[in-house]
């Protein structure tokens, strides 16, 4: 879950979100990783008066052989793809490393061969043989061997650091009962937790786990195929393995930078590292199209382009071969809006994050203006101008607010106020009342969110899975805001047992967000009036914490009414409707669900992600997502869009929503 996204406000240029995820490019300095908590950060509209600038005169193309990306808060946590789970790691791996299969350009289900060729698959789904590409040269010379493919994926099972990528492998070959680590040291040999291999499957025993998990994976140097069995049919396997965390080290160097050395009894110190004591934090030996030259922790990473990268063919039809057309990729961390307007302004950025709050003073620079939802088409802007803008790039992201159902009391809940429906509070299982979540949905005005909060640059979901994923029914209805609707089912609420006072001493709950993010105060707010309009007795208070106070009161479903974002990690369904819906779901483990239903939700969940059918798969994930919202189970608020803006001298660019950042490898500079 690189998604507990807590950004902070951002529209941005370039660049995902985190928390989860995300995608390339536009949107808003990298978050970290995690479940998904955070939301594109603040959005409002730029203030009033917001000066704008004068004619600039266009500049001169500088440094032909350089693309200068100045960033927002892009500094990586740790360049080793088994550890990283933020955008901006994630953003240096995908152009250093390289894993079997990889995306095909813009397309976020389509797969084309990388380190792989080919691969088959049983008639069971359970066993995949990839055929490794012969002749590939690591950055250090060493040669790729399929060897090399199984310790990369053995290594990650068990470095499984606390809240990183390896639970979306791990699932795969050892269930998805395993939502969280290979290791969790908190739990006790036989504790039925449901979150960790070691424990839950082997009884403590880590030796047996990691031979286990060798089996799974085994590597034919001969051959030069590595084989995977996995612990049921898995959907979305491609979908799992194609991004920064299935990318492929050099045993041999790897052992030297102090490594693992793939030896079982050794095994465990290697779990869980922090990100600086993990020997590969910092060192980089992929056989992409590009190498590590610098990182200058704080202010900038620089790439080049790597002479003898393998691929002489292009991946898909029109793309890029030999060695990349830009030899020097210089990543600059400037926070400071300023400086980075002016760097577009005289040329010396080739791009540059651009907060949402910002845009007025960027559009004015826009020579064209492009579609980027798909199509590509240009028109122009300003006949003075010299960017770029691609505009209306669907983000993998939702941000919504969640119902807790049986808020946890113990030890006392301030966010409950009196705890019982006497005007001053409500009891625990308010939002367990269906009447009373579709009031609150009914009560919440999506279009003007929307436009005050993404100057109407988002779009309204229709449940949890966003629009692009597969499932996705854009004939369906999403929730709708209605004074009169939220009236009528606050008064049938009203006619069930222990909230017959509902409408006559009205409520008092405490909306929470993590502090600073205005976006989520916004939304907040926009609730909060519209009940009080509906009945002045509906109190709705919009708190904020920190945001660590705010994760821990979230984890352990303390919060009754709550907002957060989910940002994708990999391009299936099963990446929602889990976190979303799922028994110890990310968010749905913390919301209390009616039991029955939450059955009905397991079992369509474990339907879907286990046939390879992708027409029953498509039909089962359409079942869940009605059935959220025919249950109000939270309020699928927002799915936001994303720009990206560029010097008018590169070329190459496309949008996919699903990287981690840009891939410089597709990209050319030249007047």
């Amino acid at each position: 879950m690189r998604k507990l996204l807590v950004i902070v406000s951002f529209v941005m240029v370039a660049g995902l979100v985190l928390t989860a995820c995300g995608p390339a490019a536009t949107t808003a300095a990298p978050a970290t990783s995690a479940p998904a908590t955070s939301a594109p950060a603040t959005a409002s509209p730029a203030p009033a008066g917001t000066a704008q600038p004068t004619a600039v005169a266009a500049p001169a193309i500088k440094n032909p052989d350089t693309l200068v990306y100045a960033c927002e808060g892009c500094d990586p946590q740790s360049l080793d793809p088994a550890w990283a789970y933020d955008t901006a790691s994630g953003g240096i791996i995908q152009n250093v490393y390289e894993g079997l299969v990889f995306y095909n350009r813009d397309k976020v289900d389509q797969y084309v061969p990388m380190l792989a060729t080919s691969w088959t698959t049983s008639a069971d789904g359970l066993t995949w043989t990839f055929n490794i590409r012969q002749g590939v040269k690591f950055q250090n010379g060493d040669t790729l061997k399929a060897s090399d493919v199984a310790y990369s994926f053995v290594r990650g099972f068990i470095q499984s650091r606390d809240s990183g990528p390896q639970w979306i492998m791990l699932q795969p070959f050892f269930g998805p009962s395993v939502t969280g680590t290979f290791l969790d040291a908190t739990v006790k040999p036989g504790d039925k937790t449901g979150d960790d291999v070691v424990n839950t499957m082997y009884n403590g025993d880590f030796v047996a786990a990691c031979q286990a998990a060798q089996k799974m994976i085994v590597a034919d140097n001969n051959a030069n195929t590595v084989t995977m069995t996995l612990k049921q049919p898995w959907g979305p396997f491609l979908a799992s393995i194609a991004n920064s965390w299935g990318s492929v080290l050099d045993q041999s160097w790897a052992v030297q930078q102090g490594d693992w050395d793939g030896n079982c009894a050794d095994a465990q110190k290697f779990n869980n590292p922090d990100a600086q004591t993990d020997p590969l934090f910092d060192k980089m030996n992929g056989t992409g199209p590009y190498s590590l030259a610098k990182w200058d922790k704080g202010n900038e990473i620089d790439l080049d382009a790597n002479p003898n990268y393998w691929a002489t063919q292009p991946l898909w039809t029109g793309g890029p071969s030999g060695t990349a057309k830009i030899a020097h990729i210089a990543i600059k961390i400037v926070n400071e809006f300023g400086t980075r307007l002016a760097m577009l302004e005289t040329g010396d950025a080739d791009f540059a994050d651009v907060d949402r709050n910002y845009i007025a003073q960027v559009d004015p620079l826009v020579k064209e203006t492009c579609d980027g939802s798909g199509n590509g088409q240009c028109q122009p802007a300003n006949a003075n101008g010299f960017l770029r803008l691609y505009k209306g790039m669907p983000g993998l992201e939702e941000d919504d607010l969640f119902f807790n159902q049986n808020v946890n009391v113990v030890g006392g809940n301030s966010f409950l106020g009196s705890g019982k429906l006497d005007g001053n509070g409500v009891p625990p299982n308010f939002f367990a009342d269906i009447h009373v979540r579709k009031a609150f949905v009914a009560c919440f005005d999506f279009n003007t969110f929307i436009k005050q909060v993404y100057n109407g640059e988002a779009v309204q979901p229709n449940g949890p899975i966003p629009p692009g994923e597969l499932g996705y029914d854009s004939s369906a209805q999403p929730q709708q805001f209605s004074l009169d609707t939220c009236k009528s089912e606050f008064a049938a609420a009203a006619q069930d047992p222990g909230l017959a006072d509902l409408n006559t001493k009205g409520f008092y709950l405490a909306y929470m967000y993590n502090t600073g993010n205005t976006t989520r105060q916004i939304a907040g707010q926009i609730l909060a009036q519209d009940l009080a309009k509906v009945n002045p007795k509906f109190h709705l208070a919009v708190n904020d914490e920190p945001w660590p106070v705010f994760l821990k009161d979230y984890e352990g479903s303390r919060l009754s009414a709550f907002w957060l974002g989910w940002l994708e990690d990999y391009h299936d369904p099963n990446d929602w409707v889990a976190p979303y819906l799922g028994s110890g779901g990310a968010y749905s483990g913390t919301q209390s669900f009616d039991p029955t239903l939450q059955k009905q939700m397991d079992a369509l969940i474990n339907q879907a992600v286990s046939s390879s059918d992708q027409t029953q798969r498509a039909s089962l994930y359409a079942q869940l997502n009605k059935i959220a919202v025919d249950n109000a189970l939270d309020i699928f608020a927002v799915a936001p869009t994303a720009r990206h803006y560029e010097q008018e001298w590169v070329h190459g660019y496309y949008y996919n929503p699903i990287y981690s950042s840009f891939y410089y490898y597709a990209l050319s500079k030249g007047q």
